[in-house]
This record gives C-alpha cells, sequence and structure tokens, in this order.
C-alpha cells in the first residue's frame, strides 16, 4: 500500500512543506526523555512511567501546537520602485491570517537576507506588516526567491515553518557616484546646463541683443532700450533644456582582468550620477551604452529607462553604433579608468 493511500485512509495530517528543526532545548528535552524511558522500561517504576507520559505528551502538544501556528497564513513583500546596489532599500512584509484562530511569536526570514522579523501576536483573520531593510550588493536582475514563516511557539522545542515561494524578480539599479563633469564632445555645447542654440520661453536669460522683426514685445528689455535708443529684447533659453547623451564605454580591452571589471562598475555608477544629474536640472538625457541607444527625453518614466539600461549593461568586445550628435547635443563619455 502507498503511503499517499495511507495517509489518506488513516487521516494522517502531514504536509511535505513544512519544515521541522529541533532546537537545543527541544534536544536537550528529547534525550532526558529517552534517559526517563530507559529507566522506567529498566524499574518498572510506575512514578517514572507517568514521568515518561508526561513528557511524550508535552512533546506530542508541543509539535502539535507549533504547526498550526503557522498553517493558515498568507506571506507578501512589497517594496519601493527603485532599488539602488549596495543600498538599503525598505520592504514591507505582510501577513494575512486567513484562520479563526491568533498566531503568536511568528517569524519571518525573507531569502537569508537580513535578519528575523518577529510577529509577536497575529489575531484571527486580520493582518499585520512589518520594515524590513534588504541590501542587494549588485546591480541587475535580482531575485528575492522564498520568505521562511517559523515558530518556536508554545514552549521553543521544535521550530516548525513554512517555506512561502516569492520569486520576485527586481532590477537593481547602479549605486550613482560623484564623478567629475567630463568635457562634452561637442564643439556648440557648453556645460553652463543651457545651450545657446536652444532658444526659447524659459526663465534663464542668455543675452542681450537688437530687437529683429517677430521678437516677442514682452522680451523687450526696456532699461537698455532707453540707454542705447534702439529696441533691445532679452534671448531666452528653451524651457527643455539642451540635450545630452551620455556614451558609457562598453569595450573590453584583449586581456582584462578583475582590475578592469571593478573599474567597468565604477563607470557605470559615475554614468547612473551624470543621468542623474542632468536629469534633475531639466535637461534632456539620452543614453549610448554598447549597441543601445536611449533617444535623449526626460520625465520619471525615461528617468527609469536609462537606469535600467545602466543596470543591464554588459562589456563587450564590440563597439557602440556609429552617433554622430546633431549640433548641439552634447556628448559625455565616460569610460573605466583602470
Amino acid at each position: 500500500m502507498k503511503l499517499s493511500v495511507l495517509r489518506l485512509r488513516l487521516k494522517i495530517p502531514w504536509d511535505e512543506a513544512i519544515l521541522v528543526r529541533v532546537t537545543n532545548l527541544g534536544l536537550g528535552f528529547v534525550l532526558t526523555t529517552l534517559v526517563v524511558a530507559i529507566g522506567a522500561t529498566n524499574t518498572g517504576n510506575n512514578g517514572l512511567y507517568v514521568l515518561l507520559s508526561l513528557l511524550l505528551g508535552v512533546l506530542v502538544v508541543s509539535g502539535v501546537v507549533s504547526r498550526r501556528n503557522v498553517d493558515g497564513i498568507d506571506v507578501t513583500l512589497d517594496g519601493p520602485a527603485e532599488v539602488f546596489a549596495g543600498e538599503p532599500a525598505r520592504f514591507r512584509v505582510r501577513l494575512a491570517n486567513r484562520s479563526g484562530r491568533d498566531k503568536t511569536a511568528l517569524l519571518v526570514k525573507v531569502s537569508g537576507k537580513a535578519s528575523p522579523l518577529l510577529f509577536p501576536r497575529l489575531p484571527g483573520a486580520g493582518e499585520a506588516e512589518r520594515g524590513v531593510d534588504l541590501v542587494f550588493p549588485k546591480r541587475g536582475r535580482q531575485k528575492v526567491e522564498s520568505i521562511l514563516l517559523f515558530s518556536g511557539y508554545p514552549i521553543g522545542l521544535f521550530r516548525k515553518g513554512r517555506l512561502h515561494k516569492v520569486d520576485e524578480e527586481r532590477t537593481v539599479f547602479p549605486s550613482p557616484k560623484t564623478a567629475v563633469f567630463p568635457p562634452p564632445d561637442s564643439r556648440e555645447a557648453v556645460d553652463d546646463g543651457i545651450d545657446p542654440r536652444r532658444k526659447g520661453h524659459g526663465a534663464e536669460i542668455l543675452k542681450l541683443r537688437e530687437a529683429v522683426p517677430g521678437d516677442d514685445p514682452r522680451d523687450i528689455h526696456w532699461p537698455q532700450t532707453a540707454r542705447q535708443g534702439r529696441p533691445i529684447v532679452k534671448e531666452r533659453a528653451s524651457e527643455m533644456g539642451r540635450e545630452i547623451v551620455v556614451h558609457l564605454d562598453t569595450i573590453r580591452p584583449p586581456g582584462s582582468g578583475p582590475d578592469w571589471e571593478a573599474a567597468f562598475e565604477e563607470a557605470v555608477r559615475e554614468a547612473a550620477w551624470l543621468a542623474l544629474k542632468f536629469l534633475s536640472r531639466g535637461e534632456r538625457v539620452g543614453l549610448l551604452c554598447g549597441e543601445l541607444f536611449v533617444p535623449p527625453a526626460m520625465g520619471p518614466l525615461h528617468r527609469t529607462t536609462v537606469l535600467t539600461a545602466l543596470a543591464l549593461a554588459e562589456a563587450g568586445a564590440e563597439g557602440p553604433l556609429p552617433l554622430a550628435p546633431p549640433p548641439g547635443v552634447a556628448l559625455y563619455r565616460v569610460r573605466a579608468a583602470v
């Protein structure tokens, strides 16, 4: 007769997903029970038999109660939209009790990345949540595979737990590293945050010049007009800012080793810092990374697109696609410095 059929006929409550660990206290308790059992068998003392029955009863009750304490609980993990490598990210662990019984002294461990979290009490049909800081040491796609829920309740002889699959994959962005602004590879771009060729109606005033047909009368600079006796207008910068392309050099030199790999990771971090710096200044930023080109744009969604591309950047032997920046577009190159 198969074991599964036997369990069904005898209605044995068995769950292969339950993990059981004997604590140090439990191990000592089991050894004490064995000593009492040997003594009761050899001597036939009724008092020892009563004590043995009591010890065995405690073992059974402890095992059953600790198992029921981790049954009927749903576990979820919520995290922030942006996670940077090497920086603590605040996640929320949420427990939902599907049973009507209160749960006591629950411990939660997230994929070995943090110390266990203690939930002293989880009411019946209720929820509870706790915050936990997770650190992902490397950029790229990282996965939180599982969450272990376990408990030693009621007296800590056994720790019984249940492994909850999460399989949550996140893109971990490179941690920005402050860098010195490299000179842009563009003859017509200047590193003052505004491109003179991009005129518009922004708040920044580029220069004063003589008025020409088609100028907005609201841009007339009246003090200079009065001094010079001719119409002088304020030429304003575009409210869209200038266009910038950050070029991350991904070509791996022949015979490069771990030192170059470390320098390349630093270059990725510097490229992330440059992109975020320019985006924070209201400029349109693009990215050239190997064969991937992200056109210049701005906004929260574009920020995520650029950071994701840098998070997945890999070094290779192939060069980037040929790119000739149009007039007024600044191209900033970032290379691994060994």
